[in-house]
């Protein structure tokens, strides 16, 4: 190459060391997190289908036969229909098969991560200019929801990064309308859609709207870039269409709808997974908390995550020329607020996380908003120079930034005066652990099938959804040494049918601590052995217990009486909170408040979900009344009138602790 020409190309395409420092912290931080915090497995649902179906595909399969027992092998967001896949398209479980062959899945966000900090700087320098991008780019690396979010194993990252290409290109075609501009542009848009097909359409209305005016306006100058990008998000279409055709049967059946019907497609009305009609006011309550997690998570600054979003109406006077760009690249965020409204599962979880794919363009108008900062003081203060009022507003960035990790982010992570699985975002994350297969390894099973029944109230939605601490662990041809089941009470004996040489086990307690037995046949009749005994309890395991009692804190010698006279009775082994909390109604209809009281505080020592401990809470209430334990009945009563219900306050009432 030329010389002459080698120098300015060098330095259009150089990256400032800031953006290669924010993507290296991005990339070990979230590293660590997903690795140390999440033990490199996934948690929620949604991660352990996205890695199922990455297994099935390294398989060289889109599906793979159901199992033998089929129903011990449901999962939520799982067919289970005679083909057993996931019912997510394929866009995320093909970049998890980056990770599986070197067995660090739990990497693949991480990476995505920090090539979005590049990403950023780039997009912010076609957008605006450099500084922009690289303010974006910084801007984007200690923003404590990108780090969060992109240490799970969820699609959000990757969906993110690939509309963010989309809007990188999008631009680049704006001002030369190449055909390469195009087609990256319609590649970026089709990936982006084979991972979350309902967001990108949603993000990329506005942008697309604009290429058409334009095209409109200059059809002969714009055809060619136009044409390329349809091409390329025709291919990516067509192989959405096909792989539902040769999963689902349909090219225009999502797995959505095979697993749950035409009710997950409701827009007004009873959805597929809610227990109540879903209506406007609830859509409206749900936008207003996603803006609420935003306000509080994006950057997680004291006051206000969109503070520097401020000086953009300032800005407005300054520098008209660059209004358009603003309004356009809040359009797109807007359009997926508006398409959300209609939908029942954009509730809040690690965030506002059905709006993770506007994160670029929350932060691309941060950095304009933070770069505008200086002038608008500037104008204020005039006494002060241009030079005082940058590092000013730096020194100010930094200590914001310091409160987010030091006191934002520990408190998202893991809140006070909760246990609640679904809002600490640590091991135990959406109740799923590695804690019993560690457990269960430290035994030395082998060619094991370990049933999971799992002592809680079950999931509002999802109830085949607690046994996710074995589920991730299994493959798609159930061929590991041990194999997680759900547990079916008596059709567990299909298993011994399904799984001749294998030993069957029961696992029947909690996160933290349960008991392990051994199963038999009984002429079609499950009998349970004796528990077995962990000799020396892991770092990181659940502790195995012999006796159901010791599932409890008998702070009493009356409670423990009253514990060891109802695990007396037959089959009371793998008593539940729902068995228990319906014995102790029947005491308490038998006018027994005093037992009532005892099943109603061992319900509330093994239930970990708000709602039903609410329930127990206002059952428990009367009978501490009826036996004389005033005090205790008004410390509840004062401590539930001023918690929210529907919030992790709930758990400041711990009765069974002594409150």
């Amino acid at each position: 190459m030329n010389s002459k020409f080698e120098k300015p190309l060098i330095r259009r395409m150089s990256v400032p060391w800031p953006v290669y420092l924010g993507a290296a912290f991005v990339l070990l931080f979230c590293g660590l997190y997903a690795y140390f915090g999440f033990d490199g497995v996934p948690h929620i649902h949604d991660e352990m289908c996205y890695l199922f179906q990455a297994q099935t595909l390294q398989m060289g399969r889109l599906y793979v036969p159901s199992p033998c027992a089929p129903a011990s092998f449901d999962f939520p967001h799982m067919i289970n229909n005679g083909r057993y896949y996931s019912m997510y398209t394929p866009g995320f479980p093909l970049l998890l098969l980056i990770g599986l062959p070197f067995k660090v899945p739990w990497l693949v966000n991480p990476l995505f991560a920090a090539l979005s900090i590049f990403l950023l700087y780039f997009l912010g320098a076609e957008i605006y200019d450099r500084t922009i991008g690289l303010l974006a780019a910084v801007l984007s690396s200690v923003s404590i929801w990108l780090l969060l979010m992109s240490a799970t194993m969820m699609s959000h990252t990757t969906s993110m990064f690939f509309n963010g290409l989309f809007l990188l290109f999008f631009f680049k075609s704006v001002r030369r309308p190449t055909v390469w501009n195009g087609a990256l542009a319609g590649a970026s848009w089709g990936m982006a859609l084979l991972i979350r097909p309902g967001n990108t359409p949603l993000f990329s209305l506005p942008f697309l709207f604009v290429l058409g005016i334009l095209l409109l306006r200059d059809f002969k100058r714009r055809f060619k870039n136009a044409a390329s990008l349809a091409a390329a998000a025709v291919v990516f279409i067509g192989l959405l269409l096909a792989y539902n055709q040769l999963t689902n049967g349909n090219p225009f059946t999502m797995g959505y709808i095979v697993h749950h019907g035409k009710e997950y497609g409701v827009i007004f009305g009873r959805p597929a997974t809610l227990d109540y009609n879903f209506g406007p006011l609830a859509g409206a309550v749900q936008i207003w908390d996603n803006f609420k997690a935003i306000n509080g998570t994006l950057f997680g600054w004291p006051l206000s995550s969109l503070l520097a979003l401020l000086p953009l109406l300032w800005a407005v006077k300054t520098k008209p020329r660059e209004v358009k760009k603003d309004l356009l690249l809040l359009s797109g965020f807007m359009s997926m607020v508006a398409g959300f409204f209609f939908f029942w599962g954009a509730f809040v979880f690690l965030g506002a996380r059905m709006l993770f794919d506007g994160l670029p363009i929350l932060v691309m108008l941060s950095a304009k908003g933070v770069r505008e900062s200086v002038p608008l003081l500037i104008s204020l203060f005039k006494k002060k120079s241009a030079a005082f009022w940058s590092k000013a507003v730096a020194m100010v960035l930094a200590v914001f930034t310091l409160y987010a990790f030091f006191i934002r982010l520990p408190r998202w992570v893991r809140p006070p005066e909760t246990e609640y699985y679904y809002e600490r975002y640590d091991r135990t994350m959406a109740g799923s652990s590695t804690s019993i297969h560690n457990a269960v390894t430290s035994l030395g099973l082998h060619q094991a099938v370990v049933v999971m029944k799992f002592l809680y109230t079950p999931l509002s939605g999802f109830p085949t959804g607690w046994w996710s601490s074995g589920f991730c662990y299994n493959t798609p041809k159930l061929d590991g040494d041990v194999i997680y089941a759900l547990d079916r009470g008596e059709k567990n004996a299909e298993l011994f049918r399904c799984f001749p040489g294998r030993k069957i086990y029961l696992y029947a307690g909690t996160l933290e601590k349960g008991l392990l037995v051994s199963l038999k046949n009984d002429g079609g009749r499950v009998v349970a052995g004796e528990p077995l005994r962990l000799e020396k309890r892991l770092k990181k395991s659940a502790e195995l217990v012999v006796d159901p009692i010791r599932l409890y804190k008998p702070y009493s010698t009356e409670f423990l009486d009253f514990l060891e006279g109802v695990y007396r009775e037959p089959d009371s082994l793998t008593m539940d909170v729902e068995q228990i909390k319906e014995l102790g109604t029947r005491y308490a209809r038998a006018r027994d408040f005093r037992r009532a009281a005892f099943c109603f505080e061992a319900a509330l020592q093994l239930e970990n979900s708000p709602k039903p401990r609410l329930a127990l809470l206002n059952m428990l209430v009367p009978c501490y009344l009826k036996t004389g334990q005033v005090r205790e009945a008004k410390v509840i009563m004062d401590k539930m009138e001023k918690a929210d219900w529907m919030e992790f306050k709930l758990f400041s009432i711990l009765p069974e602790r002594g409150f």
